[in-house]
Formats: structure tokens, sequence, C-alpha cells
């Protein structure tokens, strides 16, 4: 097992001085003053003992003792007692030189009816029937957060997020209750203040108040065609009534690479070449060339809100600043975003009109993951530099493999700068107390400018002889929705009933140009002044036409939905959720444009029944089950179902006219099958689950879900019959693919008085997939390779096993002369020519098992909080090592230093002799806090300060960079290179970093 530590470091001396401001005491409080007793009860008079009393802006305070009875010191006899218990809502009593204080709690009913929501509206949690988490500001996770969704890693079951890279121009891996796809989109549908298909990366971390997770189908069926991979709802921060709040959050963050690979030194590689009488290839030099590309990267963020209001106007406006810097030398992200959220009421409150606009722009500088591998490639006895200054090359090793990565960076740029906004206005009239309208539109306008250049002194450049390339894109999305709702609320005694019924129109369109251009004289004007190139005028038919190109296209899609729910509760006893949806799309067949996707949910609130009503151990238990239909159309690209028409190449080009007078024009022909049956995959979901708490004050809560989905008319390429079909494949739906799993959340209030309290929270879940097939009646599908590592393909798309399983050849020793055996399809050791078509499924690279366990823990004015993550039962493949552990390659690459020892003196081959158990505990987030006491009415209302280290350690056997890796495959692209789950590649690399932020929040 290895621990992944590497925690040395330099760090400047005001750092720690920063670490010391932890432990500054605060100014001793008088102790003279008023004491202050009584007693405290809940609503039906009964003591309470344990309960927390504290003086609010101090850490003094008592708790109540078996009789509910207090004494508390109130200096001056003025001031706040802030009475907490597990339970109750927290309440706030103002001593106001009173001696004597008697204080009744009022059940908390946060646990039960915390406001949930569930796509166009909100219910409480005591009445929801599907399986819906919800994660608040106040439990984010902490640090340096390049993507939102890492804010929620570990704290939802079913919900499985890996950051697949320390790059912050990157985004994490996630998934809610396994793939639901196989070539398409797997993610689920994000919602952001009501509007579907919004973009994380649009929104600041700082401004987000909740994210809640609709993963059952139930739940989800209300957003139809998109959400087969569940929904993700963001709801970002309001005004709140009151004088004007100002908060600041700043932090200041530093990484390091949490491990490196072992590679050979000049001493240890020319020993090598030694013992095995391999030539050395010696410039000289003992360079460590990762240590040559890379930083340690200060990053730091900055956020700065208001809000207030009164009674009919509220708001909220924020500016957000974020300096992102990647361990390697190039990789940047800078990133600004302005937020305002503004909502009034009139006509007597019976108008409420919203307005929420967010303007977000990226300057970003991207990592070359090629140039990242090539450092541990590139020869340690080559030397970064020639004697006279410039970069040492070597283009005399085959195949060009010892190309130089500090060059490649220096020679190379490539950079984009984003732009994104979103907006949406809001108007909801009371037509009746219980009968209301509501009517929103909202934009969401993104624009992509990427820009690329190498020099013309670049390696790859003179060898090709190219004279340098430069290319500039602009992509552009926008997205109009247009959605109107009723809702109607009535309570009928005991009876209580909520309807809704909507539309919801969506138009989106892409526009895209681009153009590139070779042969510059110079490299003054990087990617600036593409007609500098010489290639686009240069017409002849053999001149090197590498990255010349000019292009642009559109495409665009509707989607037109009816939609309607019925909410209803006995009591708050009985419940039912019924909804469906109508929904039609320009995307689909012509046979198949409309597509309905109804639900039905129940709940029974068992410890409502007069045979629990009284129970010391089962304060509430509630069963419940539901079933929904939801789609896919996020696998489907526009005109997909058409009979489209492309230009051939222009090695096809036809003549017209006669040989005096006609000309040479560019054919056009079909570029794909037409199939107008063409329709979004579909899945059917049953969930049965129960939430519970138990114990005296429900100390103890949680939620079991068991959850069975089938995802039919899967998406793909299928054979097609020649004739009638013009092409051998067609896209097409056929087969289907099966998860079920089951998922378990605790909370547990361990301990909590005046002093002291620990809360424990955990996740886990469990999810088994399976492709049961890959055709129908109509269409025909065989197995799928995918993932090629640079030796052929490792895994599979196969009937019976899970979405990228491996499949490969069995490892069986090595001969005595060191080639490979492998065993053939009797079970029998033999060589490796031998073998033939003995290739067996391996094991899958997908998780079985997700585990988060969170501690929050406050001692006085210091807080803390520990997340633990845990992936577990699957294999993983590191990639490297095929390469990097064999002595064949020793004169093209860089080894191992386990090669020393172990090197394989064979040519090269995927077997499971590669595979390794990928599980792994990780201490993800560390975070410790201290809040200063504050003077109650002045200036500074709240400030505290806190240092958090990510990625802190990990725990694995797995031998590769990080075994957080991809948790499914694309297939949406023809690039065989493309990377499955559970793999780390050779030929890409970005080191996993350790984070270590230090910060400050305050408000005034």
């Amino acid at each position: 097992m290895r621990i992944f530590t590497n925690l040395s470091h330099r760090w400047p001396k005001w750092l720690f001085m920063l670490l010391l401001i932890f432990s500054v005491g605060t100014k001793v409080l008088a102790q003279n003053g008023a004491v202050v007793t009584g007693t405290v009860m809940d609503e039906k008079g009964e003591m309470l003992p344990g309960v927390t009393i504290r003086l609010k802006g101090t850490i003094q305070g008592t708790v109540s003792d078996a009789n509910g009875k207090y004494s508390v010191n109130v200096p001056g006899g003025k001031g706040v007692l802030v009475v907490s218990y597990v339970g109750f809502l927290t309440q706030e009593v103002a001593v106001s030189g009173q001696s004597t204080l008697r204080i009744t709690l009022i059940g908390d009913a946060k646990a039960l009816n915390e406001v949930v929501v569930i796509g166009y509206g909100v219910q409480k949690r005591e009445t929801v029937t599907g399986a819906i988490a919800t994660v608040k500001a106040e439990d984010f996770n902490t640090g340096l957060i390049s993507d939102p969704i890492t804010l929620v890693a570990g704290k939802v079951a079913g919900l499985a997020v890996s950051r697949t890279s320390s790059d912050p121009n990157s985004g994490a891996s996630f998934l809610l209750r396994g793939a639901s796809s196989v070539y398409g989109n797997n993610g689920p549908l994000i919602v952001i203040d009501g509007v579907p298909n919004g973009d994380l990366q649009t929104i600041a971390p700082a401004d987000i108040a909740s994210i809640d997770i609709l993963k059952d189908g139930s739940a989800a069926a209300i957003y139809g065609s998109r959400a087969t991979g569940g929904v993700i709802i963001v709801t970002t921060k309001r005004g709140k009534t009151g004088a004007a709040t100002i908060t600041y959050n700043g932090s200041i963050a530093f990484d390091q690479i949490a491990r490196r690979y072992d590679m050979l030194n000049a001493g240890q590689y020319k020993q090598l070449g030694e013992e095995n009488e391999i030539a050395v290839d010696d410039r000289g030099a003992n360079t460590n060339w990762l240590d040559e590309i890379t930083r340690t990267p200060v990053s730091n963020v900055h956020n700065l809100s208001v809000n207030g209001g009164n009674d009919n106007t509220n708001y909220y406006a924020s500016i957000n600043y974020r300096n992102f810097e990647g361990i390697d030398d190039a990789t940047s992200r800078k990133s600004i975003n302005g937020t305002l959220r503004l909502n009034t009421k009139g006509f007597n409150d019976k108008l409420d009109f919203s307005l929420n606009l967010t303007n977000t722009f990226d300057d970003r500088s991207f990592a070359n993951y090629g140039a990242m591998a090539q450092a541990l490639n590139m020869l340690p006895t080559y030397p970064v530099r020639n004697e006279d200054g410039t970069f040492f090359e070597n283009p005399d090793i085959a195949y060009l493999l010892q190309w130089n990565p500090v060059a490649n960076l220096a020679n190379n740029k490539n950079t984009a700068e984003e732009s994104r906004f979103q907006g949406t206005a809001t108007a909801s009239y009371k037509i009746l107390p219980t009968f209301k309208a509501n009517l929103s539109y909202s934009m969401i306008k993104n624009g992509y400018l990427n820009n690329s250049f190498s020099s013309n002194q670049d390696f790859f450049q003179v060898q090709y002889q190219t004279g340098g390339q430069a290319s500039r894109s602009q992509n552009n999305f926008s997205s109009n929705i247009i959605e109107g709702t009723l809702t109607y609320t009535k309570q009928f005694d005991k009876h209580n009933i909520d309807l809704l019924g909507g539309y919801s129109y969506q138009r989106e369109f892409n526009d895209y140009f681009g153009a590139g251009n070779n042969s510059f004289n110079t490299n003054a004007f990087l990617y600036y002044n593409l007609g500098a190139g010489n290639a686009l005028n240069n017409l002849d038919p053999l001149a090197n036409r590498s990255g010349v190109f000019v292009g642009s296209g559109a495409s665009e899609r509707k989607l037109v939905a009816f939609f309607g729910r019925i909410l209803y509760n006995y009591n708050e006893k009985y419940l039912v959720n019924l909804s469906y949806r109508r929904e039609g799309s320009t995307v689909l067949g012509a046979e198949n444009k409309w597509g309905g996707f109804p639900s039905a949910s129940a709940g029974w609130v068992i410890s409502k029944e007069n045979f629990l009503e009284n129970s010391t151990i089962v304060k509430n238990l509630k069963l419940r089950g539901g079933y929904g239909v939801t789609g896919n159309q996020q696998s489907l690209s526009p005109y997909q179902s058409l009979l489209i028409l492309k230009p051939y190449s222009i090695y096809q080009n036809g003549y017209l006219g006669d040989g005096q007078t006609g000309q040479w024009v560019l054919p056009y022909g079909p570029a794909i099958n037409a199939n107008p049956a063409l329709k979004w995959e579909i899945k059917k979901e049953v969930n049965v689950g129960f939430d519970f708490a138990l114990f005296n004050n429900s100390w103890l809560t949680g939620s079991i879900d068991y959850y069975h989905r089938k995802i039919e008319n899967l998406i793909g390429n299928y054979t097609a019959q020649l004739p009638s079909q013009i092409y051998p494949s067609i896209f097409a739906n056929a087969g289907h693919m099966v998860n079920k799993g089951f998922e378990a959340v605790l909370n547990a209030q361990v301990v909590k008085n005046s002093k002291f309290s620990w809360n424990v929270s955990f996740t886990g879940a469990y999810n088994q997939n399976e492709v049961v097939s890959v055709q129908s009646e109509q269409f025909k599908g065989t197995s799928l390779n995918i993932t090629n590592t640079g030796v052929g393909f490792t895994q599979r798309v196969a009937e019976g096993y899970p979405i990228g399983v491996f499949y490969g050849r069995k490892f069986a020793g090595f001969s005595e002369d060191g080639k490979w055996l492998f065993y053939n399809q009797a079970g029998e050791a033999v060589l490796a020519e031998e073998a033939g078509d003995s290739y067996f499924y391996l094991g899958s690279g997908v998780p079985k098992y997700t585990l988060g366990l969170t501690n929050n823990l406050r001692f006085g004015n210091f807080d803390a909080t520990i997340l633990l993550r845990s992936a577990l039962g699957f294999k993983a493949l590191n990639g490297k090592r095929i390469f990097h552990e064999n002595l064949s390659n020793f004169t093209t690459m860089n080894l191992f230093t386990s090669a020393l020892n172990n090197a394989v003196k064979d040519q090269m081959y995927f077997s499971d002799y590669y595979l390794e158990k990928g599980d792994y505990l990780k201490v993800d987030n560390l975070t410790i806090g201290y809040t200063f006491p504050v003077k109650s009415g002045g200036y500074v209302k709240s400030l505290r300060l806190f240092a958090t280290s990510t990625n802190l350690l990990t725990f694995t056997g797995f031998s590769g960079s990080d075994p957080e890796l991809p948790l499914t495959v694309d297939l949406t692209s023809d690039n065989e290179f493309t990377v499955g789950p559970g793999v780390e590649p050779n030929y890409s690399y970005y080191p996993y970093t350790r984070t270590f932020t230090f910060g400050v929040t305050a408000s005034f």
C-alpha cells in the first residue's frame, strides 16, 4: 500500500505568522456581572437536559442539567443568550437585565420540513416521496474550488465525483447512479436557478446557496428527455430583509505534486544500460525533466458581496475574481464574475418580480498534456539547452520520440477567451390566494474564442517543414427559454393538494467559424495575423497543408414541452406525487419527434401512526417508493436523423462542361445514413427507500434507498444493410443497459454542549452496471473495442459486462529467457505468439462502491472539518508501466526505477499483468478555522480565518499518479485513444497536486 505524502515544502515565513493567528487568545470577558438562571423546556412543558446556553459573541456558556435548569454569568446583565439543542430551533433570547428566564424551545422542523427544490417548485422534506439529496452552503467542501461540482464531492450518496486532473482548466468527472449511456452524454442535467441545461462554470462557487440532486426517475421525470442521468439543481444566494450586509471571502492557495513518478536519473540510466549491454546516449547531463517544466503555483480567490432589503424588495450583488495557476509553467486561468439578484413585490404583494443576472469572463492558457508526459519520456542524460543557449533536440531517435518538452512549452501557445452570460426575468402573480401564475424568460449566451500557435522553431514544425502554424476559432452558443406555469395550492381539513401545469420552450443555437494557416516567416504575430502565413496562397498541390483550413458551421435544436404534477398528502402522513411531461424535440427522427415521461411515487410516514407516535426510539420513519420514465436526447446531435450532405475531398473534384469552357467543381454527397426512426434513450427506474430519525432528540438520522434502472433504446453506430443503405453503419437505437444498487446516508450528532460539538455524516453507495444488449431486431451491434493505450485496445463495451470492462490476455509468467507467457483458452501457459485469440474479460474500471465520511467538530471558537472519500471494487490500469518498465524502450524513453530490478525484456503487450487494484481512501479535505468573537452592534458582524488542505493523503495500492481515474468513456469522438474508466494513459499526463489554502471570511 502506498501513502502519498511528500509534505516537505519551504513555506514563506508570513504563512507561519498567519497560522499563529489561529492560536491567538481572545480578550477575557469580565466575570463580574449578573447571574441569569432559569429552565428550558419543550412545547409540551417537559424539561430538556443538555441544552446549550451560550452568551452571544463569546465562548462563555453552560448546559442545562437533568431537570432542565441552568445558570449563566452575564456581564452587566446585558446581552443575548443563544439557546440550542438537537432537534429544536435555535433561539436568541435578550437578557435585558432579567435575572430569571424561562425558555421554551420549539421543535425544529428543519430535518423534516426544510424546503427542498424539486423542479418547478419546492416541497417540504417531510412530504418528499422521491430520492432527493440536498447540500447547503454551510456543508460545502472548502478550499481552492475550480469546478463547482467538487463542492459536494463525498456529500451525496450515489454521486461519484472524480477529479481526473489537477489542471485548473479541466472539470471533474461525475456520474449519478452509474453510466446512463454508451455513446452519449452520461452527465446529469444541470439546472441553475430554474434554467435547464446550464453551465456550472457560469457561476462562482461562493454565490451558491444550495445544491439539490434529483436522483431517481420519479423525481427527475418532470424534466423529461434530458434527465436520464439525473438532475442537479443549483440555487444561488438571494438578498435578505434587513440592513445591507457586506461579505468578503478571500483565500490564497499553494500546490505541490502529491506523488512523483520515480524516474531513473542519469547515473541509474547509465548503470542499467551497462548491465544489459545497451549503448547509452550520454550527453553529459543529469536532467530532471519534470522539475524543468513545473513550479509551485500560487492561486488566489476573492469574493465581495452585498445583500439587504426590506419587506418589499431585496437584493444580492457580488463580484468574484479567481486567479488559478497550474503546476506546469504554461497553465493558468483568470476568471471574473459579476452577479445581481433582485426581488421585489407589488400590487399589494400579489406580484412577485425577480431578475437574476450572471456574467463570467475567463482567460485561459492551456496545458500540453503530451509535453507533461514527455517529461517522463525524455532521457536524463540529455541537457535542456546546448552550449550556445539554443534548445537541445535529438531528431535522430526513431519516430521522433525524443523531443524537448521545455522547448515545446516555449514554442507553443494555446489559449482561450470565454464569456458566459445567464439572465432570467420572472414574474409571478397571485390571482387568488390559492392560485398563482408564473412566467419566466431566460437567456444563456456563451462565447469561446480559441487560439493556437506553434513557432516555426518548434521541433515538429522544423521536422515536417511546416514553417509554423496558427489558428483561431470562434464558437457561440445561445439559448432562449420561455416557461409558464399555473399552480393551485389548497388545504381541505387534513387534505393538502398542490397542482402544477406548465409549458416550456427552448431554442439552442450554435455557430462556429475558424481558420488556420502555416508557413510563417516570423513568429511575431502569434495567432493575430493568420494571413501572414504562406500556405493559403500556395497553389502547389504537393504543398504541406497541415493546419491549413477555413471553416464555419451552425446548428439548431428546439424543445417544446407540456407538463403537469399533482402533489397530495393526507395530514402529511400519506403522500402521493404524480407527474407527466409530454415533450417534442427537433433532433429526433421524423417518426419519433414526441415522447411522454410519466412518474408516480408515494410515501407513508409510519411514525405518525398511533403505534409509533409515542415511541422513544423512532422519532420519524417514512417509507417511500416511486417509478419514473426519463429520456436522454443530449446523446443526439442536430440533424443526425437526416440525410445531410457534405463536400467530398478536393481529390474527388468533378468536371462540368466541355474541354474549353468547363470547370472543376467540388462535389457534394450524403454524409450519413438517414434514420427517421431515431429516438431518445429511455430510462425506466424503480426506487424504494425510507427515511428515519432515531432516539431522543433525533440525534441519528438517515435514509436507505434501493434502485433499479433500465436504459433502453441505446444510441450507437450499428451495422446497416448494404444495400439499401449508403454506408455500412447507421446511427440508431438498439440494446439496453441496467444499473441497480443501494444507497445509505447516516447523520449523527455525537456530542453537543457549550464547549464541544461533533457531527458525523456518512454516505455510501453500491452500483452494479451491465450492458445487457447491444442489438435489436432491426440492428445488430457487436462488442466494441475502446481505450487504445498505444499497444492496442484495452477495454470493451460488450454484452453481459459493465461498460468499459478490461479485455486482454491473462498473464501466466515469464519464460526462462524473459519472454511473455499467457494463458490460452485451454488454460495452458504459452508464448505470446502461440496464444492466438486467447483474450479474456479482466474486470471493470468503474468503482462498485463509493463512500464519504465527514466529521464536523467545534471546540469553543475553533472548528474543524475532515472529509474522507473512498472508492472500492474496481481495477485500474497504469498505462505508463507498459512503456516505462520495458527494457525494449531503453533508447527511446526514460524508465521507472522499478526497471532496475523488474524490467520486462520482451515486446510490449497489454495483459492483466498491468491491472492493479484501484481501491483508495483519501483524506480529501481537512479544514481548521477560528471565529473571532465580535461585539454585538459593531461594524464587524463576523470574522473567521481558516486553513484547508485538499487531497492531503491517499491510501492505495495503485502505482499510478492517483487512483481517482475517469468514470466513463465518451464514444462520441472517433479518437481511439479516448481514455476509458479506470485508465491512466501513457501518452497524457498532468500531475495530481496537494493544495494548501489559507483564507478569511468577514461580514460588515
